[in-house]
């Protein structure tokens, strides 16, 4: 197990505490200062008083002036709480789990069900669910210390995956979500880069009986959960996975160059074959990021054909999630700065909580967490939104 692992076992296992949870949203105070036991993640940060982790092995956050919008900016809204913005989608559940250690949740398998890691001193993380209605944890699977993983887990068809990074060996590991023991689906020796960055597996999804993956120098792999040779999905090469079945060029990293200033420019439906290329309105060349249906350039939004130009109500940091969400950090009354979940679909801003406080933004696929500083988490089904 790496350093930082076993400092992120030690920092939940030391900070988390027992609570009851009735599965219903509460109106959130602002995170409380963290203690020192928890500055290792400062490296993460992306504002000065914003600090996210994400699903990727390296966050990279590019700064794009456009020109100036066509349309005249209006105000920045006083953001509601995203627990009275989404009530059904905001839930705060307890920091720790029930074998004594941290919970960090990851997936959703269900609209009341979340799975994640639990984390304990001196052993190996393991795989737990939490039922938001029977407020209970239960095992799903114990790992080996090789098994851990680097990746949040995701899910599909019943089952669960996840990469992992073993010495030199890049892997993909399933089981399925009403328990068992963990399986091995792909093992390959890693690329070192000349920097000395052990490159691995940057997204994966289940679906359609096999996983689907990209490993950090592009292409799309598969495997079928039921084991199997992995291979290589034709015509992939160059592309990364975006979300299944769309794939997209180029990157959105500088993992293995320099940063594109037009990320998945280029997308392709593995199962159709179906290709959409950004139409960029008038006036607009590059951009921070691109998903199937939205682009954002840090201060804007627009649709993939080059519809919908509108200016974001705050500065847009990282990648979309979910297809259609972005973080903002946003001016907030006083001269303070306030962290917000913004929904391009809709246009409807969030609040997650306003800093100074310098609290962990967890940032995956579908989800979005952060630590409350009085034993629990404020949980954001990013899926579960618009449904």
């Amino acid at each position: 197990m790496t350093g930082i692992e076993e400092r992120l076992k030690d920092a939940l296992a030391a900070k988390a505490g027992t609570v009851r949870d009735d599965g219903r949203p509460r109106s959130l105070p602002a995170p409380r200062e963290r203690s020192s036991g928890a500055r290792w993640w400062a490296p993460l940060a992306v504002a000065a008083a914003i600090l996210i982790v994400v699903a990727a092995t390296v966050v990279v956050t590019r700064t794009v002036t456009p020109p100036a919008p066509a349309v005249r900016p209006t105000p920045e809204p006083s953001a509601a709480p995203v627990e009275q913005l989404w009530p059904g989608a905001v839930h705060e559940i307890p920091a720790k789990g029930a074998g004594g250690g941290g919970f960090m949740p990851e997936v959703f398998v269900s609209d009341r069900v979340v799975v994640g890691r639990g984390y304990a001193r001196n052993r190996p993380p393991e795989i737990w669910s939490y039922d938001l209605d029977k407020r209970t944890f239960a095992r799903i699977a114990r790992l080996k210390k090789e098994e851990v993983g680097t990746h949040p887990v995701v899910f599909g068809a019943g089952h669960l995956a996840w990469s992992s990074l073993r010495g030199r060996m890049k892997e993909v590991w399933t089981v399925p979500v009403t328990g068992g023991v963990p399986r091995r689906i792909f093992s390959d020796r890693a690329t070192v880069t000349r920097d000395n960055m052990t490159l691995g597996i940057g997204r994966l999804a289940v679906a359609d009986g096999q996983v689907v993956w990209s490993p950090d120098e592009g292409g799309v792999y598969r495997a079928p959960l039921k084991g199997g040779k992995a291979t290589l999905i034709d015509g992939t090469k160059g592309y990364s996975l975006v979300e299944w079945p769309w794939a997209g060029s180029p990157r959105n990293d500088s993992l293995v160059g320099d940063p594109s200033p037009r990320p998945v420019e280029h997308l392709k439906n593995l199962l159709t074959g179906e290709r959409r290329d950004v139409v960029p309105p008038a006036g607009r060349t590059s951009w921070t990021d691109c998903g199937v249906t939205w682009c954002v350039n840090g201060v804007e939004a627009w649709r993939r054909d080059g519809t919908g130009l509108r200016e974001l109500p705050g500065a847009a940091r990282g990648e979309i999630r979910s297809g259609r969400f972005v973080l903002l950090r946003q001016a907030a009354s006083g001269g303070k700065q306030a962290a917000g979940l913004h929904d391009l679909a809709t246009g409807r801003t969030g609040l997650l909580f306003q800093t100074p406080a310098r609290t962990i933004l967890h940032l995956q696929d579908d989800t979005a967490w952060f630590q409350t500083g009085r034993g629990t988490h404020v949980l954001v089904n990013l899926a579960a939104i618009g449904r």
